[in-house]
């Protein structure tokens, strides 16, 4: 199995290697953007060992990329997804070192950043070796798996005949000791108050898009035998504005309720997902229901409320790296979505170099401020896709040698009322042939 695992790991380092090698050599027709989607659909599609290919490369040719951020985490989830423990939590370490106010810093997994703890510790982190099989070994899988079930099956099996015993052992004990307090039973009013909880969120809900309400149905039971009153309370992030609510009446809020025996409250948590959320934020959300007659038996439930948002990222360059003065040549700005949602009603506002005049815009229609910044309209970039906005320039004659041209792109989600701000990759002015 480790000879295998060993000819595996060569093979993919080699491909990896000639791969980098390749990209080196073409690096003029590689697109720093364009490879970033590749990788990110390559993990939508569970194809992890690619994902980190598609990364390596990005950062091996295109290391002051404006994507670098979102590659690192890329490539942190990846190896996580793959076994390679050591390199995720280098890869997520390095993310929090090179971006320390990122906003996409709470969207990381505790898997991640558990590992990352482990790795500054000085631990060496022992890889996933399941995973890093399951990346190379096809044919031995059929034979693991039925091993795993028939285990699996046998623990079940002991564990049945376990819990059947500690439950008739439990019923014992319950008879017994309600046996011995039964002639107390009227100066124990609190184990007359029995309250369930359920707290859900169906698994067809998905993540919540920002700027919307999410809902959690709630169903709040009293199994007593008497009416009970109790007081509800609602616990999240004061920005998602929660509240508690009738089914039957969406409209009123609720924080007090009597049931009688047996009854069930029918409602619902509504949350509003702030707009400026980032995609896959996670938060508590929480209901307690307090007796309204003893203070001290309470009960609770919380369940986590995920983001769903865009994730927009510009790129803007000269399709050239070196540049001569008095060249004519194309200006490109590159917009994508590595989000879950689409980004939709987009305003690019595009600063040039100041060694760059505006010759027009091929792609559409565009309006120009009086200090020269361009402004385009994109109406809507879903996930995992780019749209591109193409200038012609002009290098102006009088560009000295050397001078680094490097503008400023600011992308505006006008239905979430988000801007994003990024720096142009830097061209170069050459000596004119």
């Amino acid at each position: 199995m480790r000879f295998i695992h060993g000819i595996i790991t060569q093979l993919i380092l080699s491909l990896f290697i000639i791969s980098i090698a390749l990209s080196s050599v073409n690096a003029a027709e590689i697109d720093d953007s364009t490879v970033f989607v590749e990788a990110f659909n390559a993990f939508q599609q569970k194809d992890y060992l690619l994902t980190i290919e598609k990364c390596d490369q990005l950062n091996q040719v295109f290391p002051d990329s404006p994507l670098r951020d979102v590659t690192l985490l890329l490539i942190a989830r990846a190896s996580l997804k793959s076994g390679d423990n050591e390199r995720a939590a280098k890869s997520i370490t390095l993310f929090t070192s090179e971006f320390p106010e990122s906003s996409l810093r709470t969207s990381v997994e505790d898997e991640l950043r558990t590992l990352a703890t482990r790795h500054q510790k000085g631990e060496i982190l022992a890889p996933n070796k399941t995973l890093q099989a399951a990346a190379g070994k096809v044919r031995s899988d059929t034979v693991d798996r039925e091993r795993a079930l028939a285990l699996k099956l046998e623990m079940q099996r002991v564990a049945r005949i376990k819990a059947e015993q500690e439950r008739l052992a439990r019923i014992k004990l319950e008879e017994e000791r309600r046996e011995k307090e039964r002639l107390l039973a009227e100066k124990l009013a609190k184990a007359n108050i029995k309250a369930a909880i359920a707290l859900t969120l169906h698994d067809d809900a998905g993540p919540v898009p920002v700027g919307s309400n999410g809902v959690l149905p709630v169903e709040i039971s009293n199994t007593g035998k008497t009416s009970e009153e109790f007081m509800l309370t609602v616990t999240a992030a004061k920005e998602y504005n929660s509240i508690l609510v009738r089914a039957n009446k969406p409209a009123e809020n609720v924080s007090r309720i009597t049931l009688a025996a047996g009854e069930t409250f029918k409602g619902s948590i509504v949350v509003k997902m702030p707009a400026e959320m980032v995609d896959g934020h996670r938060s508590i959300v929480a209901i307690s229901a307090v007796s309204a007659t003893f203070s001290d038996v309470n009960f609770q439930k919380e369940t986590t409320v995920v983001s769903s948002a865009p994730l927009v990222r510009a790129v803007a360059k000269l399709v050239k790296q070196k540049v001569a003065p008095g060249e004519k040549l194309r200006y490109r700005v590159t917009v994508l979505n590595a989000g879950s949602l689409s980004a939709q009603n987009l305003t690019i506002r595009l600063k040039l170099p100041p060694e760059v005049d505006f010759q027009g815009a091929p792609d559409g229609s565009y309006t120009q401020e009086t200090d020269g910044t361009l402004i385009f309209k994109i109406d809507q970039v879903d996930t995992g896709k780019l749209a591109e906005v193409n200038l012609d320039v002009k290098i102006r004659e009088n560009s000295t040698a050397g001078q680094e041209l490097r503008g400023r792109v600011e992308v505006v989600n006008g239905t979430l009322q988000i801007k994003d701000s990024f720096t142009a990759s830097a061209s170069v002015v050459a000596l004119a042939q």
